[in-house]
């Protein structure tokens, strides 16, 4: 497969070089780019870039390095990398669609997902419970914030 765009059924994207496994709720596919590429294409196709929606969250998150990105914001989709989305090995994980976690080894993480898949991942259960707590800020952030322009909107009427 030669393009994809991330949607609400994208469980992860796993970068191998210029090749990536995606995984979904229903299936697995390799697709001839890289997770970066598909990042950068599906956030174009939601209305931004991958530079633009980073610049975004290390603004929300006072934060610079391993930072979830917001797909789409619509559709509440945000993802996290499992190391620096600059490695050609970095994976990207659906932070909405994690159903729980354990640690395999010190540096390897079996999550499960809500349609009850399981997949090891090359993270200590630390680093992904610190990409969670990211996410989960960043979610909160732009709920709030939604909340407020609806208020603001509402007011102002």
């Amino acid at each position: 497969m030669k393009n994809y765009e991330i949607n609400d059924e994208t469980i992860a994207i796993i970068s191998k070089g210029n090749k990536s496994q995606v995984i979904t709720l229903n299936d697995e596919f390799i697709v001839e780019k890289s997770g970066y590429k598909i990042l950068d294409d599906s956030c174009k196709f939601y209305g931004s870039s991958y530079l633009g929606r980073l610049h975004s969250v290390k603004e929300m998150l006072s934060a610079s390095y391993k930072l979830p990105i917001i797909v789409a914001e619509s559709e509440n989709m945000i993802f996290f990398p499992t190391k620096s989305s600059l490695e050609p090995d970095c994976c990207w994980i659906n932070y909405s669609l994690i159903k729980n976690y354990q640690k395999t080894s010190e540096i390897i993480t079996k999550i499960r997902f809500y349609n009850n898949s399981e997949k090891e991942f090359i993270i200590s259960k630390i680093s992904l419970e610190n990409q969670m707590n990211r996410s989960l800020r960043l979610q909160s952030i732009l709920r709030q914030r939604h909340l407020n322009y609806k208020n603001t909107k509402f007011l102002n009427f």
